[in-house]
């Protein structure tokens, strides 16, 4: 029996489930609330009011039994997909879904639903969990599945640890060679609001054989630069485009590694001198680092594309941001997408609190999905999800325009039959 280690009296690192446990009833004692971090963004945790403390769960990292037979594999919460994958690969096997950064935990992802660019055809992360170990707000042992204490498992799954702390799980997982599994990029781009819409719903629908798949679109407020001579500053036009990416299997050939040897050199390097910029002078590289994952390779491995958004993504992603996520039925997709846009770009117009508007959407055909469809009287369909993220001047949003905007989402998820994705970054 090991002993919480506490780095502060404000944070703790349990090292089991047992820890958790005496973390979760200290803290009762102590009237002190807590926020649980599995490795990613903090997610709001058990409701015991006033002061908050944080637990992490990254030394509850480990992966606890590998069942070659029903093709599952159990580990704590605290494991980052990427450890648990490579561990897979050495027998063949891989997870259907993993975030698209190396440090994302079972325990968080699960939290959040957890989405990818395979979710067209594997649904969501949850859709994966065949059972899960948790300690409830009053720190008891529970345990709940697909097959007992259904109830209880839909109501931990994507509660962003409301509801409990998620300590162990076991996932399903396919046959696959992530590193030997070759994937060839079919790129349509778009100038067209219209037409990337209309295209987006026809490959959501109907995917055939993609392996993954994903639309962004980016939309810039007008530019203003200053005059090279005199006073006074010249505003150019703004920049719209998208495109459309859906990435099928192939047979690799002696320059097709070539290729995809020397993209990757050249992402990796882009992102890492991107990281390295700061201020308006690095403002070009870390664009250019954003266009980097907008332009998918021609050719690259499975696991290569899963991660192409952490190798040099992040580097772009400076500053503050307004995001948000929506499910929109696959009836209604084009009509919350546009309708979406409509809203942010009118409050640019209005007010120019966001430059840059950009979106992201690939299609979602996931059982728990269309279960808590059911469960809210809307009809068991697939989806299309939309993901926008407004970038912010340097003023941040007024309550009132926020609450404004919070308010127009959610009056199109009701009209619409659309669901709001509560973790979409």
């Amino acid at each position: 029996m090991s002993t919480p280690h506490t780095v502060s009296a404000a944070a703790y690192l349990p090292r089991d489930t047992a820890d958790v446990v005496r973390t979760v009833r200290d803290s009762r004692d102590r009237s002190q609330s807590l926020a649980v971090h599995g490795g990613e963004p903090a997610l709001d945790g058990l409701a015991v009011p006033d002061q908050r403390a944080v637990v992490s769960l990254r030394r509850m990292n480990s992966v606890l039994d590998l069942n070659l037979g029903r093709g599952t594999v159990r580990v704590q919460a605290g494991a980052r997909l990427s450890d648990i994958d490579r561990r897979l690969g050495a027998h063949g096997l891989g997870l259907p879904i993993v975030g698209d950064h190396r440090d994302i935990t079972a325990g968080g992802f699960a939290s959040v639903g957890g989405v990818s660019t395979a979710s067209h055809r594997y649904g969501m992360f949850i859709d994966q969990i065949v059972d899960l170990e948790y300690v409830d707000t009053d720190g008891r042992i529970g345990t709940c599945g697909r097959h007992h204490h259904t109830e209880r498992f839909h109501r931990i799954l994507g509660a962003g640890g409301r509801a409990g702390i998620i300590t162990a799980l076991t996932l399903d997982t396919i046959e696959i060679d992530k590193d030997r599994t070759w994937l060839s990029t079919q790129a349509d781009r778009f100038l067209d609001f219209d037409t990337f819409v209309e295209h987006a719903h026809a490959e959501i629908t109907r995917p055939g054989a993609a392996v993954l798949q994903v639309g962004r679109w980016v939309d810039t407020a007008p530019l203003k630069v200053s005059r090279p001579v005199g006073t006074g500053r010249v505003q150019l036009g703004t920049v719209r485009f998208g495109q459309w990416s859906s990435l099928y299997p192939t047979s690799p050939t002696r320059s097709l590694r070539a290729r995809r040897e020397v993209g990757s050199r050249a992402r990796k390097s882009l992102g890492a001198i991107a990281s390295a910029s700061s201020g308006k002078a690095g403002m070009p590289v870390r664009n250019a680092a954003a266009g980097a994952v907008m332009f998918t390779p021609k050719v690259l491995t499975l696991r290569d594309a899963e991660y192409l958004a952490d190798t040099v993504i992040s580097s772009s992603e400076r500053g503050p941001a307004y995001r948000v996520g929506v499910f929109a039925p696959t009836a209604n997709y084009t009509s919350v997408f546009y309708r979406l846009h409509d809203l942010f770009s009118g409050h640019r117009e209005r007010t120019g609190c966001f430059t840059v508007i950009s979106a992201m959407t690939y299609g979602v055909r996931s059982r728990y999905l269309r279960s808590e469809s059911a469960g809210r009287g809307l009809p068991a369909v697939d989806h299309g999800l939309i993901t926008f993220t407004c970038r912010l001047r340097p003023s941040a949003l007024p309550s009132e325009q926020l609450r404004d905007i919070v308010t127009g989402i959610d009056e199109i998820c009701r009209s619409e039959n659309a669901l709001r994705y509560e973790s979409a970054d």
